[in-house]
Formats: structure tokens, sequence, C-alpha cells
């Protein structure tokens, strides 16, 4: 029974698509239907084709828009990286400056200290020399 519904239903439905193929092809109605059928996919095919166009030439702006703020951005990441680069730099130069004084200064302090104690060896000198002389 089953089998008989089966087949009694694809009877049924092959009818259906014979009908409506001879009503769309083999009566004027249904060419002019057929017809406006066709005009309505292409009209589709065509708005679906603008909408696309459209939409790729939307996305390619954006695209362009987002490159150039990234470029935009990569430009101040460097200028920022060279800004703090040279106050690096900078504050290196100091330093090295610093350091130059202070060597310096110790350099002079040793100079001094070493000019004094030449003295006072000197003084010693003279002074044991007069005691020498005066025994």
């Amino acid at each position: 029974m089953k089998n008989k519904n089966g087949l009694v239903a694809f009877a049924l439905i092959g009818l259906a698509a014979g009908a409506a193929a001879w009503y769309l092809l083999g009566t004027d109605d249904g060419k002019k239907q057929l017809s406006r059928a066709n005009d309505g996919i292409k009209d589709l095919t065509r708005s679906l084709k603008d909408v696309s166009k459209r939409e790729a030439k939307r996305a390619r702006k954006l695209a362009n828009q987002a490159s150039e703020e990234l470029h935009a951005l990569k430009n101040k990441a460097a200028e920022g990286f060279g800004s703090l680069k040279d106050k690096a730099s900078d504050e290196v130069d100091a330093l090295k400056n610093k350091a130059k004084e202070v060597g310096r200064e110790a350099l002079n302090n040793t100079n001094s200290a070493a000019h004094k104690l030449a003295d006072h060896v000197d003084d010693a000198v003279d002074t044991a020399k007069s005691k020498v002389d005066k025994a």
C-alpha cells in the first residue's frame, strides 16, 4: 500500500510539473508569465551586481582608510620613539659630561694633594738638612 501511495504521489508531482511546463511554454499567457519571470530574474541579478559593486567599492574605501590610519599611527609611534631616543641620548650626554667633570675634579684634587705632599716632603727635607747642617 505504501508503494502505491508513493507511486501516486510521484505521478501527481510529474503531472503538476508537466502542467506548469505546458502552461509556461505552451500558452501565450504562460509565455508572458515566463518572460516576466525572466525579466524579474535579470533585474534581480543586475540589482545584486550593482549592490555588490557598490559594497566592494565601499569596502575598498574602508580598507584604504584603515591603511592610512595605520600608516599615521606608525608614523606617530616612530616620532614618539625618535623623541624618546633623543631624550635618552641627551641624558646620556649629560651623564657623560657630569662624569668628565667629576673626573677632572678628582684629578685636580689629586694633583693638589700631590703638590701639598711634595711641599711637605720638601719642607721636611729642608728641615732635616738644616738640622744636619747645624749638627
